[in-house]
């Protein structure tokens, strides 16, 4: 009969971010905390290992059943009373030590003829139980209620900050602010990134595993790559002469499967190409040490956002766990099955794929990566510039209706072709950058199930087009983004790629807009008086009534005077004028020859005009004007008529291109033919 001791170290974070915070109020620096987490493990081994009587891990103690930073399970010959005894006052040690921010878990517990890797199940089961816990409070309920004041020397012994490790990290947050070129970024106001990341699948994998030695080296692996050693290396090792990460780093708690600290955003993708590395070491290690066919691989789940670098710690840990909890949630959808990484960075999701799969995904973080390099390009070159951008964000978010944002937005992004050619990218790189911005707002492809189209989705203004601008504009600072002389996904430079992206372009630029607006009203709404959508001859055309944009402008003005009555009138008079010009029109025709020239040509282009439609139904439009509860149908017109005047010009350039086309084919046959 043996006796088992098991001992967990519980909340350990608590009682790091109870010094970060005390000691971020009290001095505005982190100097003396970076270490806190290794330095609180190392020494409650220690305190173990004395109190017990038991020899350095180091040495093969056989005694040792698992030891690593957090929890060690050890056999002892001791009577199990004087056990009990040794680790009550082990407990209110540390009680004391720590200021009561640490929570020591422990369970004695006798084995005959079990196996060591049962002896592992037993101590782990034991030490998640609830009963367990309970008896540990009761046990130690003299220092637990006695609500005396603490001594807090041991926080200062133990937050020391090593050299090797002050070499690469910050010590003080006013440093994390990044200063632009004019040194005009105040650090005592600046921008950081605070980053969370938590290792998942991490119980499910040693559950899994029923050998001992493979159980005691994955253990191992895991205690020894998720710290504060192993980051500073791979810190160390990444930079090589460039530097990208030395001395833009501070870390609050590395230890477990979980990961806290702050960077400067100039740094913050390499801290996370970091993270991706750490994972994929993690991984290797364990498809070397696991002997199992079924090999289970660990991912990791970050959660990132910005902040204000003097806002309390604890403050901006609660906004990024939320952040890291979206992460770990999409993670458990299709996407864990192909993915590494999950990122949930200002409530944008991005994911690191496995190798060979998902690098130009949408939501790849290496690909928005190089999308800002190539906006930070287009913005440069004066395609737009971020005010403008910044006018999209602050007028989406001023509104709150769904519908009128997709109107706003719509308007925004409508396209202005400066060649008829979609393919002479230098003249239409607005058209490109507009186009990178409204394929957002496409609807998901399960979304579109059963029809042959897929629209718009106007829930996606909120929840994927805020949060992207709101992100882009922030990396789109001169002192923060990323410089790229390569186009790639906002202009493709692939020749099929670039194909493909014409087709999408044409498609979400100039239909999609006019099939999803004819799509959301009704009917019998007042628009279709003035444009709808018909199948003749097994083509689908556009048909419009001849009104001029400029007149919808007019009209919304009016309206927003109160001038009801006389918008009506305005539509009316507008229609009798141009009804009478048609007649006179009609007059003049009737002078000429049926032979003439120019009657055949001007009767045949009235006549086969199949895109127009009268605007005849003078009684159901007053009817329907009435009856119109708000202005939204005239913002409606305008954007379609527009939308449409792009679409015309498009198809004509196309039309065009091809007879071209024709014509040149015809001349190389018949040149020769002999």
């Amino acid at each position: 009969m043996h006796t088992v001791i098991a001992i967990a170290v519980e909340k350990v974070q608590r009682y790091i971010f109870q010094a970060i915070d005390k000691t971020q109020a009290d001095e505005k620096t982190l100097r003396n905390i970076i270490s806190a987490s290794d330095n609180v493990a190392n020494d409650i081994l220690e305190k173990i290992e004395t109190k017990f009587n038991l020899e350095n891990m180091h040495t093969g103690n056989e005694n040792k059943i698992l030891w690593i930073s957090g929890k060690v399970i050890f056999r002892s010959e001791l009577a199990e009373e004087e056990i009990k005894t040794m680790l009550k006052e082990l407990y209110q040690e540390m009680y004391v030590d720590y200021q009561g921010y640490i929570f020591l878990n422990y369970v004695v517990f006798s084995v005959d003829k079990m196996d060591i890797m049962n002896i592992l199940r037993e101590a782990e089961s034991l030490l998640k139980s609830n009963k367990i816990k309970s008896q540990v409070i009761e046990d130690n309920s003299e220092v637990l209620f006695s609500f005396k004041e603490l001594e807090t020397t041991k926080q200062n012994q133990l937050l020391k900050n090593p050299k090797d490790k002050e070499q690469v990290f910050l010590t003080n947050m006013d440093d994390l602010v990044v200063r632009d070129e004019k040194h005009e970024t105040d650090s005592s106001d600046g921008k950081i990134a605070i980053v969370k990341a938590d290792i998942n699948n991490l119980g499910r994998i040693m559950e899994t595993i029923d050998n001992y030695d493979e159980y005691l080296q994955l253990s191992k692996l895991l205690s020894e790559k998720i710290s504060l050693n192993n980051i500073r290396k791979m810190i160390e090792e990444y930079n090589g002469n460039s530097g990208k990460l030395i001395k833009k780093m501070v870390p609050f708690y590395v230890a477990g499967d979980d990961i806290f600290y702050a960077v400067r955003i100039d740094a913050l993708f390499d801290s996370i190409i970091i993270l991706s590395n750490l994972i994929k070491d993690i991984n290797q290690g364990l498809k070397i040490k696991q002997s199992n066919l079924n090999n289970i691989e660990l991912s990791i789940a970050i959660g990132v956002t910005f902040v204000n670098n003097h806002q309390p710690i604890r403050y901006y840990r609660q906004i990024v766990e939320k952040e890291l909890s979206k992460a770990k949630i999409n993670m458990k959808t299709k996407k864990s099955f192909n993915s590494v990484v999950g990122i949930c960075m200002a409530n944008n999701l991005f994911f690191i794929y496995k190798e060979g799969l998902g690098f130009k995904e949408n939501d790849s973080f290496f690909r928005f990566r190089s999308e800002l390099g190539e906006l930070k390009k287009l913005m440069d070159e004066k395609i737009f510039t971020r005010t403008a951008l910044h006018n999209l964000l602050i007028n989406l978010e001023m509104e709150k209706d769904k519908e009128k944002q997709m109107l706003y937005s719509l308007y925004f992004l409508k396209p202005n072709l400066r060649t008829r050619e979609i393919s002479n990218v230098e003249e239409n790189k607005e058209l490109y950058f507009k186009y990178y911005w409204l394929s957002h707002l496409v609807e998901d492809k399960r979304d579109g199930q059963g029809r042959n189209e897929r629209y718009f989705a106007s829930k996606k203004i909120a929840n994927i087009l805020i949060p992207k601008l709101k992100l882009v504009l922030l990396f789109l600072k001169d002192n923060y983004c990323l410089e790229t002389n390569t186009n790639q996904y906002i202009i493709s430079s692939e020749k099929a790629s670039k194909a493909d992206q014409k087709r999408r372009i044409r498609s979400v630029m100039f239909h999609k807009p006019i099939n999803f607006l004819l799509n959301e009203i009704g009917e019998n709404a007042i628009e279709k008086l003035f444009i709808k959508k018909e199948l003749e001859e097994g083509k689908w055309l556009y048909k419009v009534a001849r009104f001029e944009p400029a007149i919808f402008y007019r009209a919304k003005r009016l309206m927003e005077l109160g001038k009801k009555e006389q918008v009506l009138k305005m539509f009316i008079k507008y229609n009798e004028s141009f009804n009478k010009k048609e007649s006179e029109q009609e007059q003049v025709l009737k002078m000429f020859r049926s032979d003439n020239k120019n009657f055949n040509e001007i009767n045949q282009e009235r006549t086969e005009n199949v895109h127009t439609i009268p605007f005849d139904k003078e009684k159901i439009f007053k009817e329907r004007f009435k009856n119109a509860d708000d202005n939204a149908w005239l913002d409606r017109l305008i954007i379609l008529y527009q939308y449409n005047q792009q679409r015309i010009i498009l198809k004509t350039a196309e039309k065009e291109k091809k007879l071209e086309g024709k014509k040149k084919n015809k001349r190389y046959f018949r040149n020769n033919r002999h």
